[in-house]
């Protein structure tokens, strides 16, 4: 069609407004006075923005089929070299071709919403993108400026956007390309899968050691406005839109839909203490079923597996889980029932572990230990790219009372010994001073909260029987639990 305005060109459909326009004289038949386009008033101007870099390549509709699916890919890597390349006009071109396979890819309208020409184009692009990911930040920040609802300077509110209940969340991405993280264990690196770029590597990061005080954790407890509730939570994917439902421990999920990775920010009610450490994963999923296979060959094992049935299959995925990490100044009160000789022997503690949730149980994570801690470093959350990561949920204070028989049991092992080496002359026959008698005082604690690696698994057998079997994300040590016959 002729635009009858000009009558210079025919009229073509404008993929980045939704709108069919004149390309001489931006002309549209839908808008009522056409004047201000035809030049007779210059249009507003779009806010001048930095979106982030890459497109998202998993952000792919559902509803697309496998031949469409193909395409799009294509097409936003073409983006992509044309985003790398920084020229407009073919960056407009190709973001306009992704359009044309398919509306439904956020990315690709904000990038074209930075490539706007006017305020109404921008603002339409925007709109697109918090239609397909609801509470976009940035997005929902620019139609507040361009509103005039909100000054530049003037920081969002951190849950804008939000409904009740939904968690906010920041998306586990790479900075370069947009792509999907993932760790190597061999290398400890956490890098893209697309592009390979290098973003962490674990043995840079620093490792302060920083021990907090029993008194200083129950001072700073009573400073905050409420007990740590989180209560129930959800998460709207903000790469495809799906909504998932948040177990009250997840400090990490991954999108089941697009498997987009999210690193929950803080919970609805509260927010979570982070953690002092994170001893990375050594062992890949690889790694850890061999570790199984080799310990169920192995010693006793070898024996009861004869009269077991075979192992079907061997499913492990990883894991952070929470560790409170306690040091203790102990003091060992000593005697003897029949010598006068008494007195006391200090006992330092040193990284003894406290598991801090409920499930697995904790004698079959003390199989685990031990973990070399020195490997650890300062929590990063980078590092949780490909495995998740639960929240504690016993807190400082009950763990630091639930640790103590621990704690007793311990410095009684390390001081028996050396005392009953260095028994003294008894007043009964043959010199005998009696039974050694003593008990055990915690004089002084300090802790760290702590994220170890673990994977988590079953063991099935071919008649549906299955156990449970962790494994040291770190040494490869393996613990497993007692059979569960399948019913039926």
């Amino acid at each position: 069609m002729q635009c009858p305005a000009c009558d210079a060109a025919e009229l073509v459909f404008d993929w980045a407004t939704g709108t069919t326009r004149c390309p001489a004289c931006g002309y549209r038949p839908d808008a009522g006075d056409n004047a201000e386009q035809s030049g007779n008033a210059s249009p507003r101007p779009p806010l001048a923005f930095t979106p982030p870099p890459g497109l998202d390549m998993d952000d792919l509709p559902a509803s697309l089929g496998d031949y469409d699916r193909v395409r799009l890919r294509g097409r936003l890597q073409e983006a992509m070299w044309a985003l790398a390349r920084d020229d407009r006009d073919e960056i407009r071109r190709k973001l306009e071709a992704v359009i044309e396979i398919s509306d439904e890819h956020a990315d690709t309208w904000l990038q074209l919403a930075a490539l706007a020409t006017s305020a109404d184009e921008q603002r339409r692009c925007l709109e697109h993108v918090i239609a397909l990911r609801p509470g976009h930040p940035l997005a929902m920040r620019l139609l507040a400026e361009l509103d005039s609802a909100l000054q530049p300077e003037e920081p969002l509110p951190a849950t804008a956007g939000l409904a009740p209940g939904q968690a906010p969340t920041e998306r586990l991405v790479c900075p370069q390309c947009g792509g999907q993280l993932t760790y190597d264990e061999a290398e400890r690196l956490v890098h893209c899968r697309f592009c390979g770029y290098r973003l962490l590597d674990a043995d840079d990061l620093d490792r302060t050691d920083r021990h907090t005080t029993i008194l200083e954790g129950n001072l700073k407890r009573k400073m905050q406005a409420h007990r740590w509730n989180l209560g129930p939570r959800w998460l709207r994917c903000q790469s495809c839109g799906a909504i998932t439902t948040l177990a009250p421990t997840t400090l990490t999920t991954t999108c089941r839909f697009c498997q987009s990775q999210h690193l929950i920010q803080e919970s609805v009610t509260h927010a979570f203490e982070q953690p002092d450490v994170i001893v990375p994963f050594a062992l890949n999923q690889i790694e850890a079923r061999q570790a199984v296979e080799t310990y169920l060959r192995s010693g006793l094992r070898r024996i009861t597996r004869f009269f077991a049935d075979d192992v079907a299959r061997i499913d492990l995925q990883g894991s952070y889980l929470p560790f409170w990490i306690f040091d203790a100044d102990m003091i060992v009160h000593w005697s003897w029932t029949r010598a006068a000789a008494h007195g006391q022997h200090p006992v330092l503690l040193s990284d003894v572990l406290h598991a801090a949730v409920p499930t697995p149980p904790a004698a079959l994570l003390r199989k685990l230990e031990p973990y070399d801690l020195r490997r650890g470093v300062d929590y990063d959350p980078r590092l949780l790219a490909a495995h998740p990561a639960q929240i504690y949920a016993t807190d400082m204070t009950q763990a630091s009372l639930d640790v103590r028989p621990r704690l007793t049991r311990e410095a009684l092992r390390q001081a028996e010994p050396g005392l009953r080496v260095r028994r003294p002359r008894g007043t009964g026959r043959n010199d005998d001073p009696g039974t050694l008698q003593i008990r055990a005082y915690t004089q002084f604690m300090t802790y760290r909260l702590s994220l170890l690696p673990v994977w988590i698994g079953q063991l099935v057998e071919v008649d549906g029987d299955t156990q449970l079997v962790l494994v040291n994300g770190q040494t490869g040590r393996v613990a497993l639990d007692k059979q569960r016959r399948a019913t039926g």
